[in-house]
């Protein structure tokens, strides 16, 4: 079978299935499991699907999210560079706030020469990096964290004794990540635990800024957390969709390419 057949029928069962499988393909089609990811890798560049754990989802909806050290390498360098570009944004004497993410982590990893920083942060894959590279000198400051239940998935802390700690903050910079990005969905996530969270931090903060690889744009998830623009800056690896331009500038939405 040619590969641009296999192609054809791969998109033909996501449309209908929402989802595939690498194992299930390979079966089916009756090739290796190293070709069925190199044509998953392939539809993935042309942005036709979404490469996650053992197989891949439509670009435009998310069907479950997994696991944070899954999700961790997916696109990881569109990521690096929205991280690093997310770095610059905070300065010296920043109250800031991280949100809950893969994308989030990597402004954490690109933090330097930074000095008398408040990092307030309720993810332990971020927390660990945080203190990692406060020790060895990279930053200034203090770091709290919002304790709470941990979800071991996510890794992240839920419950009221969280949020209740959250809503006695005020944060100058918030940087949330997001499962979608879309101006007709809005702000969208699978967990309707981190949605409440940012959500709650988006209020507690005097600027937000969105950080997202370009498959999350146009795309959404299950759970709605906010508007579009209720958020004052997207940083992406990509341009804005070119009909969406008019309407960020009206709604005063800052978009920034990494």
């Amino acid at each position: 079978m040619l590969q641009v057949e296999r192609m054809s029928l791969i998109l033909a069962e996501l449309n209908a299935n929402g989802r595939v499988t690498v194992n299930g393909l390979a079966e089916r089609l009756m090739v290796s499991k190293v070709t069925i990811r190199r044509d998953l890798e392939l539809l993935n560049q042309e942005n036709k699907l979404l490469i996650v754990h053992g197989g891949a989802i439509k670009p435009n909806f998310r069907l479950y999210e997994a696991p944070f050290n899954q999700r961790h390498d997916i696109n990881i360098d569109e990521k690096k560079q929205v991280g690093q570009k997310a770095a610059e944004f905070i300065q010296d004497y920043d109250v800031v706030a991280f949100g809950v993410g893969t994308t989030t982590l990597q402004i954490a990893k690109h933090l330097q020469n930074k000095h008398n920083l408040t990092i307030i942060v309720g993810c332990v894959s971020i927390l660990n990096q945080l203190i990692e590279r406060k020790k060895s000198g990279f930053f200034t400051g203090k770091i709290i964290f919002l304790g709470g239940e941990i979800d071991t998935d996510q890794m992240f802390a839920t419950g009221t004794v969280m949020m209740d700690m959250l809503d006695r903050l005020n944060i100058d910079k918030a940087f949330i990540g997001a499962n979608g990005y879309s101006i007709v969905n809005g702000i969208t996530t699978y967990n309707i635990d981190e949605g409440n969270f940012l959500k709650r931090m988006i209020l507690r903060s005097s600027e937000v800024y969105l950080v997202v690889d370009h498959t999350k744009i146009d795309a959404k998830s299950m759970y709605k957390y906010t508007e579009f623009n209720d958020v004052n800056h997207v940083i992406c690896d990509s341009e804005p969709p070119s009909d969406w331009i008019k309407q960020l500038e009206s709604e005063g939405v800052q978009w920034t390419k990494a």
